[in-house]
């Protein structure tokens, strides 16, 4: 994955209509260790430390339903990689100013880029989610920037510290069968009273034309007295219904759609509601 992520930066550097110096220079990826000989100007891009995006750690997993089957996705680990993003003007007679200019420009394309534009995304990179990695500048990443530069092996050097967060997928998708009817029954009854019928909970999704989930429809349970609404994904749930056939009716907006269905459904049948 760190590779993915070193190919999109080196498009992101090199994309069309940049000004010079930036235009012409080399992207390079090196530990810049003295001496650090070019025979071009280039921006050199040192990734130096990957630990973990803390603040954007999470525990939840993230469930989607498809089909008949509910999808368990676990939480992806989030990485900054961190790059000691520096220049090196090659030629010319007031090499610093070459420097200042080349570093400022790379500054600037940063500053306008919270995220790699997909377009420089590698294809593994482009199906992220959320819009992953993000650039941005970080000035107190390096705490002791003349320790630092000593411990590469070079002189102090005027730098940009560059953060790239990159999500990890590092556990395995799980597939459940969807939970669409939940069965209730009363095992005894006080005074020798006879047991009643097992009453069920049901559940689905209405959708529109589209299969996009709609927020807010009404659903009926025509002849039952049961009614709710869908939450923002489309999900809805009618409780306290006894074996049998019903109809379901979904009604948004000016759209009307009865389902037939029967309690309890078989897996591959459900209670969903698809609006034409």
């Amino acid at each position: 994955m760190l590779h993915e992520v070193t190919d999109s930066l080196e498009a992101f550097f090199k994309q069309p209509g940049l000004a010079p110096p930036l235009r012409d220079a080399a992207i390079r990826f090196d530990r810049p260790t003295d001496p650090y000989a070019l025979d071009q100007t280039t921006v050199n891009l040192f990734l130096f430390e990957v630990r973990e995006h803390l603040e954007l750690r999470s525990n939840e997993p993230v469930t989607r339903r498809v089909g008949g089957q509910s999808l368990v996705v676990p939480p992806a680990w989030r990485a900054n990689c961190l790059y000691l993003v520096t220049a090196w003007p090659v030629g010319g007679t007031d090499l610093p100013k070459q420097e200042h200019q080349l570093l400022g420009q790379v500054l600037q394309l940063i500053a306008g880029s919270p995220v790699i534009p997909p377009a420089f995304l590698t294809p593994a990179l482009q199906a992220q989610e959320p819009p992953l990695p993000m650039l941005m500048v970080q000035p107190d990443g390096v705490r002791n920037p003349a320790e630092f530069w000593a411990a590469i092996g070079n002189r102090i050097k005027a730098s940009l510290l560059l953060s790239v967060t990159v999500s990890l997928e590092v556990f395995e998708t799980e597939t459940y069968p969807s939970v669409i009817t939940s069965e209730i029954r009363l095992e005894s009854l006080p005074d020798g009273a006879a047991l009643e019928a097992p009453f069920f909970r049901i559940g689905g999704v209405v959708r529109d034309n589209a299969s996009v989930p709609v927020a807010n429809a009404g659903v009926q349970l025509l002849g039952r007295g049961r009614s709710t609404l869908t939450d923002a994904e489309g999900k809805f749930s009618l409780s306290a219904v006894a074996a049998g056939s019903y109809t379901l009716r979904v009604t948004a907006g000016a759209v009307t759609r009865d389902r037939a269905i029967v309690v309890p459904a078989p897996a591959v049948a459900g209670y969903d509601v698809q609006l034409i």
